[in-house]
């Protein structure tokens, strides 16, 4: 088999000189038995000569794959809680995988669109894992790349992906605020940088939007605010400045939440005697605040997606996208007296 003298090398390529399965390529490098002593030698021999294994003799380092493969990871701010978790994750699988990470960061959902469109970034990964889609990128333009590329915070159809559905979330917060006998409800979301709306924002604010309307409810109560530290605060003075406040406001995430928390207790707002709150993520702010919320687990995520990658790495199948579950963890703001 002739191989691209620029190409990484992986596993599946030492299998395909080898003649044997990947998994074989495996227990070969790893000392594991069922290999024959010829098969083994086999083996280890093209790893040295294609650069997969340290050039020393002894058997110890033989056995210690130089890198597994070389992993990107894209971003948003890192700072902020769920994609630093997510981030946490993948960490958590790739620190003892033999696999480069380089991260790159894009405030900006175009930005982020921009560096995985761009060449640069398959040259230097050989999968690529998005922390989350970015707006813009539609499923249909990432499909190409499904065998280099997973998604992490968001699910994708037709690509490897592990995340939550945020219009269940925001369907599943409304309809706690509904049960509970609330009916003048608000939704507070964020935009992105550049002005367009987070995925997560926009879907869950749909979420919230379709369980108002199948209520019979008034669902265009929204304020949108740009995403920053101080998104809530300035969400809760817009609320503070109308005419009236409603009975209770669905916040896109827990930070939000809990900025507007800050506000509304400043001005003498009683939560949730004045106004009932509830978030999503689960943030570790969540349980300090009283916050009710939609609990997500982002480190799972960040995790799967990092398996997802070894397994494009490894020359494995395509995984199938993967939707992990949310919960609803009631606390003072929405408890009614």
């Amino acid at each position: 088999m002739e191989q691209d003298a620029d190409a990484p090398v992986g596993m599946a390529q030492i299998a395909a000189s080898a003649g044997v399965a990947v998994s074989t390529v495996s227990r070969a490098l790893s000392g594991a038995p069922g290999v024959s002593a010829r098969k083994r030698a086999e083996i280890l021999e093209i790893a040295r000569r294609t650069g997969y294994l340290m050039g020393e003799s002894n058997t110890a380092t033989e056995r210690r794959p130089r890198a597994r493969g070389r992993i990107a990871a894209v971003i948003p701010e890192a700072d902020r809680w769920v994609f630093g978790s997510i981030l946490a994750g993948i960490q958590d699988v790739l620190n003892s995988a033999y696999t480069h990470l380089t991260v790159y960061q894009g405030s900006s959902a175009a930005h982020r669109a921009q560096i995985v469109g761009s060449a640069g970034l398959y040259r230097d990964a050989d999968v690529a894992i998005l922390v989350p889609l970015p707006h813009g990128l539609e499923a249909s333009d990432l499909v190409r790349l499904r065998h280099r590329l997973v998604v992490a915070g968001s699910v994708v159809p037709g690509v490897p992906s592990a995340g939550i559905d945020d219009i269940a979330a925001g369907q599943k917060a409304t309809n706690y605020l509904l049960n509970t006998g609330y009916r003048s409800l608000a939704f507070a979301a964020y935009q992105d940088h550049d002005g367009t709306r987070g995925q997560a924002s926009r879907k869950r604010g749909d979420g919230f939007t379709s369980t108002m309307e199948r209520a019979g409810l008034d669902p265009s109560w929204f304020v949108v605010v740009q995403y920053g530290q101080d998104a809530g605060q300035t969400a809760a003075q817009q609320f503070l400045e109308g005419e009236r406040l409603p009975e209770a406001i669905v916040c896109a995430t827990d930070e939000m939440a809990a900025g507007m928390m800050a506000v509304f207790q400043r001005a003498g707002v009683r939560i949730p005697d004045d106004v009932a709150i509830i978030g999503v993520d689960n943030h570790p702010v969540a349980e300090l605040m009283g916050l009710t919320t939609i609990a997500q687990p982002a480190r799972e995520q960040g995790q799967q997606a990092a398996r997802m990658a070894l397994t494009l790495l490894d020359g494995g199948p395509v995984p199938d996208p993967m939707v992990l579950s949310t919960r609803l963890i009631v606390r003072e703001t929405t408890r009614r007296s």
